[in-house]
């Protein structure tokens, strides 16, 4: 165009985008044999993937393996330090069922704001350390384990996971684990006073076949009425962890389905 001497291009048009094609109508071109093949294959991964979630969900009858990660903040001890120095404790103890052996593997500590300090204490089974592993068994050969080691008054995180596996009949009184704080207030190393039902846990599970993380339980100190336990506020807390063959089976069995139909597919478009 022109106007008075002056030159104005136009901009060109730019083409229209073309709207995407919809979900059907990118499969229309596909026969009626092929799109039922597609959805069977479908219909069996989901079904597949349900079964096995579902076995993986049923508890075991005579044993069970149990794995979940535990986080003990113990930033409160700062203001305790009186009474230092604390420890790390678990114990194991037996119910009365004859055949039943249940066991606790503890492993990747972390401490932050310090360390392990010096050897642990141990009796019955337990045995290891803040700096590997800690391992306890509960049976009629060794009813009660127990396990204590210094960690430095720096500390204000705990971490670490928690493998229980309880093996035999659920009956009686079942065998117990837990996890304590202790400190020297009464001159000797002695459980913080908690809200636990034991009053001094911080972490408890009665083992049984069909235990699940609603089954363990956490708590809190508090400042007992002696006086004994000055500082509140150390807590537990505790985290699942998915089983590596569940999420495994769950995905392989997918994979071998989707793989199965997909040569059924290509066959059937190369006939």
């Amino acid at each position: 165009m022109h106007y008075a001497g002056l030159q104005y291009w136009e901009r060109p048009k730019q083409p229209q985008k073309q709207p995407k094609p919809s979900i059907a109508a990118r499969f229309a071109h596909l026969s009626e044999d092929t799109k039922i093949i597609m959805k069977t294959a479908l219909k069996s991964s989901l079904a597949l993937i349900a079964s096995v979630i579902a076995l993986h969900s049923v508890p075991a009858l005579h044993a069970q393996t149990q794995t979940f990660l535990v986080d003990i903040n113990t930033a409160a001890l700062g203001a305790d330090s009186a009474n230092a120095p604390f420890y790390l404790d678990f114990t194991m103890d037996y119910g009365n069922s004859a055949l039943a052996s249940n066991t606790a593997t503890l492993s990747l500590f972390s401490l932050t704001g310090g360390t392990a300090v010096g050897s642990a204490t141990t009796t019955g089974s337990a045995s290891g350390s803040l700096a590997s592993t800690v391992a306890l068994t509960a049976s009629s050969t060794h009813p009660e384990s127990e396990f204590y080691q210094q960690f430095s008054a720096g500390v204000t995180d705990i971490k670490f996971k928690e493998t229980v596996t309880e093996t035999g009949p659920d009956v009686g009184t079942p065998s117990e684990f837990t996890a304590s704080i202790l400190d020297s207030s009464l001159g000797f190393p002695a459980q913080l006073f908690t809200t636990a039902p034991d009053t001094g846990s911080l972490v408890t599970l009665d083992l049984n076949a069909s235990n699940t993380l609603a089954n363990i339980g956490t708590y809190a100190s508090l400042t007992s009425a002696d006086g004994n336990t000055p500082v509140p506020g150390v807590t537990a807390v505790i985290t699942a962890i998915p089983e590596p063959a569940t999420t495994a089976a769950m995905f392989g069995c997918a994979a071998a389905i989707v793989a199965f139909s997909t040569r059924r597919f290509r066959k059937r478009q190369a006939a």
